[in-house]
């Protein structure tokens, strides 16, 4: 497998992964009238289905950065450790980066997009 399917395959198990989670998250949240699950996860189907698509990946990317760090806070609030956020955050930042620089490997750039 290539490394461009290889990071198809990583994008689109993430957006997949965290549709379905955000989608459960939105659920409960009209369940349980929690407006900062609703809210959060309102925005976040969205962004993940933006993010599904290489020339939306910055500006989904940072939204999702912005509603995993609103997410964590809240869920440190609450007091609970929010590590399954932070990973989420670090893999959108790593998917990014990986594209970049593959995208930049395949049109001859100098390999390094900053």
């Amino acid at each position: 497998m290539s490394d461009a399917w290889a990071l198809r395959l990583l994008r689109w198990t993430f957006c997949v992964t965290i549709a379905w989670a955000s989608a459960e998250t939105l659920r409960e949240g009209l369940a349980e009238r929690d407006l900062h699950a609703q809210i959060l996860a309102g925005l976040e189907l969205p962004a993940i289905a933006a993010f599904a698509w290489p020339r939306l990946e910055i500006v989904a990317g940072v939204a999702l950065l912005i509603i995993f760090a609103a997410a964590s806070f809240i869920t440190a609030l609450d007091g609970e450790v929010p590590m399954h956020l932070v990973f989420y955050a670090v893999v959108a930042v790593y998917i990014v980066a990986a594209h970049r620089r593959t995208s930049a490997a395949n049109t001859g750039s100098s390999g390094s997009v900053e």
